[in-house]
């Protein structure tokens, strides 16, 4: 006789979390695409015959996952999104924040996804690619010593978003936002490293890159990545 497993009663699924999967079952097979608008909360909780709040948690649940987008007034309602990397880019922060995930495993990941994406943008970037990382390069020289912190972050988040978008692979592009991102959170609060000439070393890396020299430009970024990592220990005092 088999002996009895660790099994516990099913418990039956709840509503609004089959309307989630019937509405991603939908995007899934094409019947509803980005800009589509879904019936009202009233008649969709008539098709799926349960109540209105029902629909309306659904709905908050899919917009959290950056499925839906919800609008207020006549002409609102529930739109299919593109896609939204948000919810990964908090996810992603969430477990910063929280310990799960410590500081050098986020590093050492952020560095192996930066190689791959730095050997793909040595192949494919174009001569636009490196123009428009050069001017994001120039405003940040540009800037000098006195410059806040929310410009600081968003020249460096357009960098790597510009550095990914040179692959053309748009998953390497979600990755890099993922991985990136959540640095704001530290740099806020600690305030970035300004004994460093970050201008002076992104165009280096630039340089590297329009030689199409992948290895010497995977150096240059790591190096500095390795230096924000020690800058982020030693005031932030988390323990190596």
């Amino acid at each position: 006789m088999i002996e009895r497993q660790g099994f516990k009663p099913v418990k039956p699924k709840r509503a609004f979390e089959e309307i989630c999967e019937q509405i991603r079952r939908e995007i899934q097979s094409g019947a509803l695409a980005t800009g589509d608008k879904l019936p009202s909360e009233r008649e969709l909780a008539e098709q799926f015959e349960v109540s209105r709040s029902t629909v309306r948690e659904a709905f908050r649940i899919l917009e959290i996952g950056g499925i839906l987008s919800l609008h207020k007034g006549v002409k609102g309602g529930a739109i299919v999104m593109h896609g939204d990397t948000k919810p990964i880019t908090q996810t992603m922060e969430d477990l910063l924040s929280l310990g799960t995930l410590s500081l050098e495993d986020y590093t050492e990941a952020r560095v192996c996804i930066q190689r791959e994406i730095i050997r793909l943008a040595c192949e494919r970037a174009t001569e636009e690619d490196f123009t428009a990382l050069e001017a994001n390069i120039a405003q940040l020289r540009a800037a000098g010593d006195r410059i806040g912190v929310t410009e600081r972050t968003r020249l460096t988040q357009e960098f790597y978003a510009l550095l990914a978008a040179a692959t053309r692979n748009r998953a390497m592009s979600m990755m890099m936002t993922a991985f990136t991102e959540p640095l704001d959170m530290y740099l806020r609060q600690i305030g970035p490293d300004r004994s460093w000439d970050v201008a002076a070393s992104r165009a280096k890396f630039l340089e590297y890159l329009r030689r199409r020299d992948a290895e010497a430009a995977i150096a240059e970024m790591v190096s500095h990545m390795q230096r924000l990592h020690t800058h982020l220990l030693s005031k932030s005092g988390t323990a190596t």
